[in-house]
């Protein structure tokens, strides 16, 4: 396979840390948000707030909303699955426990996704790549989470919720696919 890499440029290491402290800050960001709302206002406003962002780019780069009422229902439950319950699952976990804990715990989604995938039947491979991958991933959250002291919040109610439901739509086997609005609509 031919790549167009042609290494790291400070344009693109920028972006990278936008995007990470973006990304990483959205649990700080649930956390200030509880003491002036409940969980389920928060993940309206913050489910409203990407359509109002990308439903513009989608529609000004010609992709159309979808017409079938089955994709819709799809859409529907892919929306539900992946972002308004987990969302609200951290948004209630965060009510009892630390923004700090809510983004480790939520650090650990690719991993409960392959042991999903692997559970489910998805995935079966176990290779020479994937075992220490699995392995160094679960290093990495445990170094980083420190859970001998923060084990109180992992093992509360919060915590759970926080660990909330897996990514599963990157388990599922989608019998459509599409380039259009279908992608941006899923994730926010």
């Amino acid at each position: 396979m031919k790549t167009d890499h042609q290494g790291v440029t400070r344009a693109g290491i920028a972006r990278l840390a936008a995007l990470a402290l973006l990304w990483g800050s959205s649990f700080l960001w649930i956390k200030l948000a509880l003491r002036g709302f409940n969980p389920v206002q928060i993940v309206f406003a913050r489910l409203l707030l990407g359509f109002v962002v990308l439903a513009p780019i989608a529609l000004s780069r010609g992709l159309g909303f979808p017409r079938e009422r089955r994709v819709w229902g799809h859409l529907f439950v892919a929306a539900l699955v992946s972002n308004a319950v987990p969302y609200v699952l951290f948004g209630i976990g965060e009510e009892t426990v630390g923004s700090n804990v809510a983004g480790v715990l939520n650090a650990t989604t690719p991993l409960w996704t392959l042991l999903l995938a692997f559970l489910v039947g998805v995935d079966r491979a176990v290779t020479v790549k994937k075992a220490p991958g699995f392995a160094l991933g679960f290093l990495g959250i445990v170094v980083i989470f420190s859970p001998w002291v923060s084990a109180s919040e992992i093992a509360s109610w919060g915590g759970l919720a926080c660990l909330g439901l897996p990514d599963t739509s990157t388990v599922q086997r989608p019998r459509w696919r599409s380039p259009s609005i279908l992608t941006m609509a899923t994730r926010p």
